[in-house]
């Protein structure tokens, strides 16, 4: 029998047996994976073809202590950090918020206890998810504020991880737009500020250089999540298979992300908008805490060749063993929310029956009394 007969029947012999649960399954592939990582270590070739990497089955892993969080301003790479991370460690990712992106596989939507996961993502204090968990150690994934505020806009208008706002509606909405970065500015800032004084180990990385060199910013996520002292080949070569291997750095996401850059997102602010969000206090944070440099006197075309983090990764020493989050203030207050609504019912994008403000919720409420829709409280 030829070599790639042979391999192919060995290959078909490894057909699960009838009656296997998900679970099960999952944890064959993952038995796989170590029989592979020993073949390779002693020098042995693999005589069947392994699954595809998009094909593999995660797993709900429990921790033995708190988990590690991976805390990010919105629209910084969160979803793409946790599709590396669950590619190459085939194990689900949580989330203290339910955010839609179980439709885009991410299916640890509101797990965030160490008998389910080992990561969590969360935006607090950006905004309070639910609920409280204890974690002993923060991955702080950052992104410049331009093109991280600008996505965050992008999202709010349509409702959509992916679409972009048309021309048209850009054009209408300069004006919400500079109020809508004055205020998330300052959000921005005081998020990145109280992740940098937590007191737990935390890992700085930066959206830049993961989607820049991917391979060596989760070989430093994966051992810092894990507390792996040695990576050894294990985690290297997974690393290698799910990430290096890949073409196009989107076919690693949860979805395609929008098009656009490093920096593109800056020509949508004015001159003066830049100027008036610097009166907020954000580039000591940008350019010193999360090592930026100065960012906004280069030309947006060297933004791509900012220097690397050191080994791609920051780690701050830690004092204390644990935090919880979701517990204490918002670095968002009232006055920097947005009421989106009322927002796209201003410029013409929904109508009054669309809008869910108070008040036109009140108006619709009294149109039902009106008509004999409703009752009123002395009718009941």
């Amino acid at each position: 029998m030829f070599e790639g007969d042979l391999r192919n029947e060995t290959t078909a012999n490894r057909i699960y047996p009838k009656n296997l649960t998900i679970a099960q399954m999952a944890e064959k592939e993952w038995d796989d994976l170590m029989e592979q990582a020993s073949m390779r270590n002693q020098g042995m070739e693999i005589p069947y073809d392994p699954f595809p990497t998009q094909y593999e089955l995660l797993l709900f892993s429990a921790t033995q202590r708190a988990v590690a969080a991976l805390a990010s301003y919105p629209r910084s790479g969160n979803s793409l950090m946790r599709t590396m991370y669950e590619h190459t460690t085939l194990r689900v990712t949580g989330s203290d918020m339910q955010g839609g992106l179980a439709k885009h596989d991410l299916v640890g939507e509101m797990s965030v206890g160490c008998d389910k996961v080992q990561f969590v993502k969360t935006h607090f204090p950006e905004r309070r998810g639910t609920p409280q968990f204890r974690c002993s150690r923060a991955v702080l994934l950052v992104r410049n504020p331009f093109d991280a505020i600008d996505s965050f806009f992008n999202l709010m208008m349509t409702g959509t991880h992916t679409q972009n706002i048309s021309q048209e509606i850009r054009e209408k909405t300069t004006k919400y737009f500079e109020e809508f970065a004055l205020k998330e500015i300052r959000v921005w800032t005081r998020f990145h500020k109280y992740w940098l004084s937590q007191q737990i180990p935390v890992l700085l990385v930066r959206y830049e250089d993961l989607i820049r060199e991917p391979a060596q910013v989760m070989s430093r996520v994966v051992q810092f999540v894990l507390e792996i002292n040695n990576m050894g080949s294990f985690f290297g070569d997974r690393i290698d298979r799910c990430i290096k291997e890949q073409q196009e750095i989107e076919r690693l996401g949860s979805y395609k992300p929008r098009s656009g850059g490093i920096g593109k997102s800056l020509s949508k602010y004015s001159p003066e908008l830049i100027e008036k969000m610097k009166a907020e206090g954000f580039e000591e944070v940008l350019n010193k805490a999360l090592h930026y440099g100065n960012l906004l006197k280069k030309p947006v075309s060297e933004w791509l060749d900012m220097p690397f983090l050191p080994d791609h990764a920051m780690e701050f020493e830690a004092k204390q063993n644990l935090i919880v989050v979701n517990q204490g203030n918002l670095s968002r207050s009232e006055k920097e929310n947005t009421r989106w609504a009322m927002v796209k019912r201003e410029l013409g994008i929904i109508d009054d029956k669309q809008c869910n403000c108070a008040q036109c919720v009140a108006s619709r409420a009294g149109e039902k009394i009106k008509n004999g829709e409703g009752e009123t409280n002395d009718s009941k």
